[in-house]
């Protein structure tokens, strides 16, 4: 899939801006604070209907009413209009002209791959960025994880409801703890096993992804980390008497991690920042894979800052393998001066100035 044209109304420092972009790697080049990352979330808004960065209202060009982003889409067996309008009355998603009623039916037409300078926190940050990150990317393939992951959700907040009340009451009476909590098991099952089974195939492919980006041969692997496994009804029966103490449900998806490895050992310790940036470009070509592999459709990969950081070997590597790959690519940078000629060649290169972009060469 590729997005042939994208239009921006109003969109933070954009009043309108119209602009073409070309198949394989376009690159958004000016300096910091003119618009580059901007443009760039754009894309991702439009793809998963919110912000990797901030809340919907921060999206909305200062004292305008509304912003919109429409673009059409050419994927590989037809062509698509998607547009989403944020306003102060809420968000409307629309596809070929028709308004989507319900955002998890439109989340996963545009499937983007993001890397931002953010995403280092995933290697030594919270588990519940890790998971946020894993849950964006595993919803935009599959829909019936996203409708698992909300189940799961619901039957939570009522579980933790009734633990709060037979905290405060001291109620012994367990019937309706017992049904609740073998509605919960049910839905953690489903959670984990799809959990597994991702984690299996991308740690795979990421493993295979670390050994081409990185210059030292360590050996990578990733892996998930559920905080509960094995009989899950029997485990959350077990631990009645600590959730009814705490008021809330201790074990379940919203308390699994994942963590990465190099050479054996945890890289939340240890890697460096060079490495936790080829440890998250890793997982994100691994993912890039993962999709093809199951819409036959490469997504779009959204690559912000990435070049700053990596030495000029790396860069035309990586770059090079973008190309290959023959997915479309856009990739902010404040220059291009490491990058190859041949590279130039076969890309599309635009400028932005004060919330403008204006394409700058087109050679391909």
């Amino acid at each position: 899939m590729r997005i042939k044209q994208i239009i921006l109304n109003d969109y933070r420092n954009y009043n309108k801006q119209n602009i073409t972009l070309g198949s394989g790697l376009n690159f958004i080049i000016g300096a910091n604070g003119e618009g580059k990352t901007n443009f760039l979330e754009s894309i991702y808004v439009l793809g998963l209907s919110k912000s990797y960065r901030s809340d919907d209202a921060d999206l909305i060009r200062f004292q305008t009413d509304y912003t919109k982003i429409k673009a059409a889409i050419d994927m590989k067996d037809r062509e698509m209009e998607m547009q989403i309008v944020v306003s102060e009355l809420g968000k409307k998603v629309l596809l070929n002209g028709q308004e989507v009623k319900r955002v998890s039916d439109y989340i996963g037409h545009l499937n983007v791959v993001l890397f931002a300078p953010e995403d280092l926190n995933l290697v030594k940050g919270s588990p519940v960025g890790r998971r946020y990150f894993f849950d964006i990317i595993m919803g935009q393939t599959n829909r019936e994880y996203l409708k698992d992951l909300s189940d799961f959700k619901y039957i939570l907040k009522q579980r933790n409801e009734l633990l709060k009340q037979l905290q405060l009451s001291g109620s012994k009476d367990e019937t309706l703890l017992d049904i609740i909590t073998e509605q919960l098991a049910v839905a953690i099952e489903k959670i984990v096993n799809a959990r597994k089974t991702f984690v299996e195939i991308v740690g795979l492919k990421a493993k295979q992804s670390y050994q081409f980006l990185a210059t030292k041969k360590d050996s990578f692997e990733l892996t998930y980390l559920p905080s509960i496994s094995g009989n899950i009804l029997q485990a959350l029966k077990s631990r009645y008497r600590t959730d009814i103490l705490a008021g809330a449900t201790n074990y379940g998806p919203h308390r699994d991690d994942f963590d990465f490895f190099l050479d054996g050992k945890s890289a939340k310790g240890l890697a460096s920042q060079g490495e936790q940036r080829m440890i998250v470009l890793a997982i994100d070509l691994a993912v890039v894979d993962y999709i093809f592999d199951l819409k036959n459709d490469k997504p779009i990969f959204l690559l912000d800052d990435v070049l700053s950081e990596l030495d000029k070997e790396k860069q035309n590597r990586l770059l090079k393998y973008l190309i290959s790959s023959g997915g479309q690519a856009i990739i902010t940078s404040t220059e291009l001066t490491d990058i190859e000629n041949d590279i130039i060649r076969q890309s599309r290169i635009y400028r932005v100035v004060k919330g403008y972009i204006k394409e700058e060469t087109h050679n391909g």
